[in-house]
């Protein structure tokens, strides 16, 4: 693919609305496209489109994500930029990753292109099924906003439950605490212990509460926590329940583990160099949210990492764009990278 072509593809896939549960359309329209460069191409159960380039001995995987937040952000597409819902987070990615596996022929490596549904709900269905369902491959390049010359080798994990409190039915005006009442005050002191401040710091846990119901009698609503590498959810629901204290249980509904790459992984050492290679300076970055990477990392044991062009400051925002020179700088870097990858793996293997 040439440049112009590189950034039409990137602008039709920031055009087509594809919000978690509706990426049919995109889906379909990049299996075309790759496809017509001559991948092998499909469309599994899930929902994912899948491509394949190349038929060496060992498989990397180039995976992203389809699927974006919803709020309409005005698509926009001029020389310097391209604005749009998911511009940034994941399609940017997405689409340099699909660039340069439809560019990787020429190497004695297997390509397999990715691109999954519902990265943006909790439970992340797309990646689950390819972990499930799809031959472990021999190393893996996730594709999220890490911005052209930094590299991604960490996330924290997540870990949602969900907390009920009930009361025995009164009149409203007797005497004596109310379900509601007594949610709250557990609540604040569980803001208190993490609140959304933990969100900031790598090393911390941190809390959003959300889909509240507070009545009389009964109330309820789900913890979205992000959990550090080292504290497992089991001891997570100990401290919580100890600190929402006796008459609310608590339930536990989803998790998945923090994760961390050590930096002489071959996928981390392919990107370094091939950030230096394209007269970048490489830098490592710890994210405080979770990605695909967590998902495939509860039994891939594979080296992995995470890149993609885009400032990820503007995840989910208003003003969601990514700059063409940024977006092409990342297809070339993923170009040099794979080709390290090529060199590395065949030297593992002799």
């Amino acid at each position: 693919m040439t440049d112009d072509e590189a950034v039409a593809l990137l602008a039709e896939a920031v055009a087509t609305p594809s919000v978690s549960g509706d990426e049919r359309r995109l889906a379909e329209r990049l299996r075309h496209i790759a496809a017509g460069h001559g991948a092998r191409s499909h469309i599994d159960e899930a929902g994912n489109v899948h491509a394949l380039v190349g038929r060496g001995p060992r498989t990397v995987m180039l995976l992203s994500h389809l699927d974006t937040v919803p709020g309409a952000v005005p698509f926009e597409h001029t020389g310097t930029l391209v604005r749009g819902r998911g511009a940034v987070d994941a399609k940017g990615p997405l689409a340099a990753m699909l660039v340069a596996a439809l560019g990787s022929r020429d190497l004695g490596i297997r390509v397999h292109w990715v691109g999954v549904v519902e990265e943006e709900t909790l439970w992340s269905r797309g990646a689950e099924h390819v972990r499930a369902t799809v031959p472990v491959p021999d190393a893996v390049i996730v594709g999220e906003p890490s911005g052209a010359s930094a590299v991604t080798i960490g996330y924290k994990g997540m870990a949602e439950f969900e907390v009920r409190c009930e009361v025995p039915r009164t009149h409203t005006a007797t005497p004596g605490p109310k379900a509601g009442e007594i949610l709250v005050r557990a609540l604040g002191r569980l803001l208190d212990t993490y609140g959304t401040r933990g969100n900031a710091n790598f090393g911390d846990v941190g809390l959003v509460v959300r889909d509240g119901r507070l009545e009389p009698f009964s109330g309820a609503c789900s913890l979205v926590f992000r959990t550090p590498p080292g504290l497992s959810p089991e001891e997570l629901l100990r401290q919580v329940s100890a600190i929402l204290g006796e008459g609310i249980d608590v339930v536990p509904v989803y998790d998945v583990p923090a994760v961390m790459v050590p930096r002489g992984s071959a996928c981390v050492r392919a990107l370094t160099r091939a950030i230096r290679l394209e007269g970048l300076r490489p830098a490592h970055k710890l994210k405080t949210g979770t990605s695909d990477m967590n998902t495939l990392s509860r039994s891939w044991q594979v080296p992995m990492a995470t890149y993609g062009p885009g400032d990820c400051h503007q995840d989910h925002t208003d003003t969601e764009h990514i700059l063409v020179q940024e977006y092409l700088d990342g297809v070339r870097i993923l170009r040099t990278a794979l080709r390290e990858l090529d060199n590395s793996l065949r030297e593992a293997a002799s």
